[in-house]
């Protein structure tokens, strides 16, 4: 009886140990986002936000060339603020056309961890830090 309560605590202290390591590996909030890179994808497409430095942003989406037949990316302008975990988007130019991933010119959204979730009309956008280390 002795053995098989020592056996189920040294299993017991192994699973334990083994689940607080898991919670090593999570991505910290960054305090700044400049010159970080971000990916969101869907059907096999690619969308990627690039914070810059001051307040410049960009975002390449994909939008379909109907001469073409094909999918092709082009690059929008914006601005940010950032007041961690809160970001503010604010785009310029084609923003309003058909085929802008968001539904408006200004879009929010909070980043936690490795992840930026874009709240818009409804939907949430989540995309990730390609590169959380650096």
């Amino acid at each position: 009886m002795k053995k098989s309560f020592y056996i189920l605590t040294f299993l017991l202290t192994t699973l334990l140990s083994c689940s607080s390591d898991d919670d090593s590996n999570t991505v910290e909030t960054p305090d700044e986002i400049n010159q970080t890179e971000w990916e969101h994808v869907e059907d096999n497409r690619g969308y990627y936000i690039y914070f810059s430095v001051g307040n410049s942003m960009r975002i390449s989406h994909p939008v379909y060339d109907v001469g073409s037949g094909e999918f092709t990316n082009i690059n929008i302008d914006g601005e940010f603020t950032y007041d961690k975990p809160n970001v503010s988007i604010n785009f310029f130019g084609e923003c309003s056309n058909s085929g802008f991933v968001f539904s408006s010119c200004d879009v929010s959204g909070t980043i936690e961890g490795d992840k930026l979730t874009i709240h818009d009309n409804g939907t949430d956008y989540v995309f990730t830090n390609m590169y959380p280390n650096e």
